[in-house]
């Protein structure tokens, strides 16, 4: 028996925003487990990176409804309320599909979180079974009180999501327990599924290490993940002469809170250890990520709830990992559950970032980097966690009587 899903998300392809990448496994790979998809989702976003070659992924049997971000709305408006200006005219698309193709269930995905005000209302109109998925916190981990006024309302709203989901979706374990402990009272309607990476159709051949150690961050820098810990790191390796000589490369635009990156490189000395390129499309991205000795992971200082995307690919790609991250946080626990090759240093501390560097580069340089256990591994494929996701919504569809949904139905014809 087939089941139909409307996902309702603001990345898609050709959007190639981190959060994409989710929803792209998720219409990939769900019809295997039963679920046709149709996807609502505007074609992009004015501020978020496109790349056309990832529509050419999306399924031919997945229904895409374009709704556009509208630019013409009053320029105030638009900066008050930049995300929720595209709700109306997504609503209207949603009650169209709704009385055409009377979905089974509705996925909705954040961030940005006030998509999730489209479950509900079609929760609360149609009664449609509603799963929330959130990839990031909303306002409960975040926020520390005394709370602002406008906490209190997304407080307000999170809330509602709790109360009125048949379930919620977390990306990261300890994401999981935070809307747990936050919401005790609906902490059995919570489940974790993390993302994940489409194995490579064949392993990519590991070359023979070439005497230096090339050291890769694919991808944009992000404001609040701060390179230059990284760099005073590698200053301070290259005048204790490592095993290997080390070579940074960074495929992305790098933010940082003050200067250019040009500049601090040359204060280090480093402008031979150091070069910044333009940003890749995916496919290339991901044959570079293979290529490298030695993957760079950026998180924020102080952040334990939450893993950066670009981790899984790194799985995917089953290098040696240099995270600079918490220890005790979700980045950590995801690498040591991988079983890929890996150190932990947190983001800001440069003598730790450097001891951590060099024993990769000693391992790397000695050829003594153990391989990753497959099977740890296939725990994080991106088929294998929308097959547990399409379990929790045939669980979800099962405890909504058939008779509610008909109901609801009749309130949006």
């Amino acid at each position: 028996m087939t089941r139909k899903l409307l996902l309702v998300t603001y990345h898609f392809p050709p959007s190639a925003a981190s959060g994409t990448f989710r929803m792209l496994s998720f219409a990939r790979h769900l019809p295997r487990f039963g679920w046709q998809v149709e996807v609502v989702a505007p074609p992009e976003m004015p501020w978020d990176p496109v790349d056309p070659a990832l529509a050419d992924q999306v399924p031919a049997e997945t229904q895409y409804h374009a709704v556009p971000y509208p630019k013409r709305w009053p320029r105030l408006l638009r900066m008050a309320v930049p995300y929720a200006v595209w709700l109306p005219p997504a609503s209207r698309v949603c009650r169209q599909i709704v009385r055409r193709d009377r979905p089974d269930l509705v996925l909705t995905s954040g961030p940005p979180h006030v998509v999730h005000l489209l479950g509900l209302w079609l929760r609360r109109i149609a009664k449609l079974p509603w799963v929330a998925d959130f990839r990031d916190p909303w306002i409960s981990g975040i926020a520390k009180p005394p709370l602002t006024l406008g906490q209190r309302w997304l407080r307000f709203w999170e809330r509602q999501v709790l109360t009125h989901a048949d379930r919620v979706i977390a990306n990261a374990p300890n994401s999981g327990r935070m809307f747990q402990e936050t919401h005790p009272r609906y902490a059995d309607k919570v489940a974790t599924l993390t993302n994940g990476f489409d194995p490579r159709a064949e392993p990519a051949p590991v070359a023979p290490f070439s005497g230096v150690v090339r050291m890769l961050h694919a991808g944009e820098i992000y404001w609040g993940r701060d390179p230059l810990p990284l760099l005073d790191a590698m200053a301070a390796l290259k005048q204790a002469a490592p095993a290997a000589p080390v070579r940074f490369e960074v495929m992305g635009i790098v933010h940082l809170p003050s200067g250019d990156l040009a500049t601090e490189i040359a204060r280090r000395n480093l402008g031979a250890e150091v070069s910044v390129s333009g940003q890749l499309p995916y496919q290339a991205a991901l044959d570079e990520m293979a290529r490298a000795d030695l993957l760079v992971l950026f998180d924020g200082p102080g952040r334990k709830i939450g893993v950066p995307a670009k981790l899984y690919e790194y799985l995917g790609a089953s290098r040696p990992v240099l995270a600079l991250a918490e220890p005790d946080g979700d980045t950590a626990q995801v690498l040591r559950d991988s079983g890929v090759c890996h150190r932990i240093a947190p983001p800001k501390d440069v003598p730790r970032i450097a001891q951590a560097l060099a024993e990769l580069v000693r391992e790397i340089a000695g050829s003594s980097v153990p391989a990753p256990n497959p099977e740890r591994l296939r725990r994080f494929t991106r088929q294998r966690i929308a097959g547990e996701l399409a379990e929790i919504m045939e669980q979800v569809v099962a405890e909504i009587t058939p008779q509610a949904v008909a109901c609801g139905l009749e309130g949006v014809s």
